[in-house]
């Protein structure tokens, strides 16, 4: 006759539910270095038009807005 086992009910959950916070993580993971990566290259775009704006201007006068 075939018994139920009553440990393996906890543990399939609890496999289970860590396999979703792992892949939960992995996707807060990437979506945080997908950010990251956009939020760079806005910086450097910034410092590349303020240098570009400093070496355009002829007579040196430069006004912080």
């Amino acid at each position: 006759m075939y018994t139920v086992d009553w440990f393996t009910i906890p543990y399939i959950a609890f496999l289970v539910l860590l396999t979703l916070g792992t892949l939960t993580l992995l996707v807060l993971l990437g979506r945080l270095m997908f950010v990251a990566t956009q939020a760079l290259q806005s910086y450097r775009r910034a410092q590349e038009i303020k240098i570009t704006l400093l070496l355009a201007d002829d007579d040196g006068d430069v006004t912080n807005n």
